[in-house]
């Protein structure tokens, strides 16, 4: 072969490794995170020809995110940005005639967000509220003329305030509170701006983060009370009607509920009722006539916690719930008989994100296991959903893990389940390193989509790092059904530690980890679980202990959900007398702290009124008076975790550092 060939083909050759090469899947970064772009709040249009809804893209140097409206047609054409120069923009609602879009934003990055209204016949967004407290919800008339909407009063002395005359009683609030908590109540404002009217007023609060909902003949409106603006009492809310044309609210006398919507015809009213009493638990779809009497309809049945739910017609409704470790969608129908029908998106699982036109037609956010999720259209009677937006196709370029479900026995009788993450690259018969990452809740559930894995990416990078991940759905979980979410009742943390446990036995049997090398994480309930294990067995090689509860009389008495909440969990006891200290004391870890040998990272915000910091300098000290390897990380944040791109990074990457510190 003459030289110059065979230095071309070399040439060749080596231009075609390089390709090879640089074609291969990259390993995922926290870096490479800024670039997910979410998709939330898909509206349909009342024709449901077009969707519109929000995305949000990372502003690395400005520690922000930018959120801007989209409206896409129904075939996945015709694209294009609504909103140019808003902060925070957020809750797009098509008018029922279909002619506008309203939205909430803010003018500035830190002003209070009001309603606009886009028409969209051409014409820019018309602000049509000027509360000086944000608007936090808002509903439109079913004519179209109109929105309700909900806002938060002024502090009736506010002068006194302005001259240092700002002492706060305090009753169950939490123990940051700076400032007397403000009522929320009813408003009423013209599409035009004009007319904006005070509905209701009182000491009591309507709930913050319930929207209002009109009765399909716009006589009434329904809302959501609680008895003040205490956070922790929205567990008493029920469901008021404002009546228009007498100016009054009636209790409607369901008892505890959320959610209230109307059939629409308005002749029935499906809302979402606690099983047990309490929204902390499990939670039904009841449906009731609202000329009167008992209700006619439960999705007791059914036996899955529902995380949001839409009338299609006024005999059917279709509900998102958790169902192992998938986000499913399934058609009741209430009183055809017919029972329930799951349907089959394949591959693809749904968010409680998601709306359906009259006719049927659905958009909802779709979740995959192998990259962000995406908005997606569903065609009435359809079961092959149809993609509308692929603003993530860039991950395409990164090797993702191998995602299945894992199961075990647990000393309850029954299965428990998780989601098992392999390391990238992984290969049969070599043992691997395990990370065992717990959700919190705890009355939640670890899905395999991508955007269930801790708010997608941490797992992703745990597993290009050469870990294998486990995410453990312990009892209290809500994909298994009642008797399974109801048994963390009472042995709230024991119990579900024992489950988590289990796995990790389960998951050593395999042959697939490495023994020396396990460690263990979470964060709220999943940090309290972390806490508790470190404490309850010693082959954990490392920990991370995100804004634990350590501590359950410290919880009790000082967040937001304070006693409330914890009494729920211990069967009706409170955290007061000797029998009761005694009993949350035996469920708190930081009375097995001196079990700890494992190197513990600790992590919180400083103004977590979730979870108060206090109980991480509790362990903190703990830990360190053993002399037990501990560093305590505190982020100067409002907030039960950091919120703003730069916080949540800083987060991810001390918790990835710190397996990779003491497990590689």
């Amino acid at each position: 072969m003459p030289r110059a060939t065979a230095l071309a083909l070399a040439i060749a050759v080596g231009a075609c490794a390089g390709m090879a090469a640089a074609a291969e899947p990259k390993p995922l970064t926290l870096a490479d995170l800024r670039k997910v772009v979410t998709v939330a709040e898909p509206q349909i249009a009342p024709d449901g020809t077009r969707i519109v809804y929000v995305r949000s893209r990372i502003d690395w140097a400005a520690d922000r995110t930018n959120r801007e409206l989209v409206l896409v047609d129904s075939s996945g054409d015709n694209a294009r940005v609504l909103t140019h120069g808003r902060f925070n923009v957020r809750v797009p609602r098509w008018s029922p005639d279909g002619r506008r879009i309203a939205y909430l934003a803010g003018a500035t990055e830190r002003g209070p967000s009001q309603i606009y209204v886009l028409p969209m016949d051409g014409g820019d967004s018309l602000a049509v509220t000027r509360a000086k407290a944000s608007v936090l919800s808002f509903a439109w008339r079913p004519d179209s003329g109109a929105l309700a909407f909900v806002t938060v009063d002024e502090a009736a002395n506010k002068t006194a305030i302005a001259h240092h005359l700002d002492a706060v009683t305090i009753t169950d609030n939490d123990y940051l509170t700076r400032e007397a908590p403000q009522s929320a109540h009813l408003w009423l404002v013209d599409r035009d701006g004009r007319h904006a009217t005070r509905l209701t007023s009182g000491s009591w609060s309507v709930v913050k983060d319930a929207a209002p909902v009109w009765m399909p003949d716009g006589s009434r409106i329904l809302f959501q009370r609680q008895p003040d603006p205490i956070f922790a009492h929205f567990v008493t809310q029920t469901t008021y009607a404002y009546d228009i044309a007498t100016k009054h609210e009636t209790d409607l006398g369901f008892g505890v509920e959320e959610d209230p919507r109307p059939s629409p015809d308005g002749s029935e009213l499906g809302y979402v009722a606690p099983r047990h009493g309490t929204l902390y638990l499990q939670r039904d779809i009841d449906v009731r006539r609202l000329s009167g009497g008992d209700v006619t309809f439960s999705s007791i049945h059914l036996d899955r916690n529902a995380h949001a739910f839409r009338w299609i017609d006024n005999s059917t409704f279709a509900v998102v719930t958790a169902d192992g470790v998938r986000s499913v969608l399934s058609v009741v129908s209430a009183f055809s008989g017919r029972g329930y029908e799951h349907i089959d998106l394949g591959d693809l699982d749904i968010a409680p994100d998601f709306t359906i036109a009259p006719g049927g037609a659905t958009a909802f956010v779709g979740l995959r296991r192998d990259r962000p999720p995406e908005i997606y259209f569903l065609a009435a009677g359809s079961k092959t959903p149809k993609k509308l937006s692929d603003d993530n196709a860039w991950i395409g370029a990164y090797a993702m893990p191998r995602v299945e479900a894992f199961e075990w026995q647990t000393d309850m009788g029954v299965k428990a389940d998780g989601v098992l993450i392999y390391p990238n690259g992984y290969v049969a018969g070599k043992k691997y390193p395990l990370v065992l990452d717990v959700h919190g809740g705890p009355v939640s559930t670890s899905t395999w989509d991508f955007s269930g894995l801790e708010g997608g990416g941490l797992v992703q990078v745990l597993a290009a790092h050469g870990y294998f991940v486990l995410r453990p759905n312990y009892r209290g979980s809500d994909g298994r059904g009642d008797a399974y979410l109801q048994a963390i009742v009472g042995d709230v943390t024991s119990g579900p530690g024992r489950d988590n446990l289990a796995g990790v036995d389960a998951l050593r049997k395999t042959g697939m980890i490495d023994e020396s090398r396990i460690g263990v994480s979470g964060w709220s309930g999943g940090g309290l679980q972390t806490s508790w294990l470190i404490g309850h067995a010693d082959f954990w090689r490392a920990a991370v202990m995100g804004a634990a509860v350590t501590d359950w009389y410290q919880q009790a008495l000082l967040a937001d959900i304070n006693e409330n909440f914890a009494a729920v969990f211990f069967a009706g006891v409170k955290p007061f007398g000797k029998d009761g200290r005694a009993k949350y004391a035996a469920e708190s870890p930081i009375t097995f702290a001196g079990n700890v040998k494992t190197p513990t990272l600790i992590l919180s915000d400083t103004r977590d009124q979730r979870v108060p910091v206090s109980q991480a300098y509790t362990f903190y000290h703990a830990l360190s008076a053993r002399h037990v390897p501990v560093k305590f990380v505190a982020f100067p944040r409002a907030g039960h975790f950091p919120t703003d791109p730069v916080g949540r990074e800083q987060v991810l990457d001390a918790w990835v550092g710190w397996f990779d510190r003491w497990m590689k």
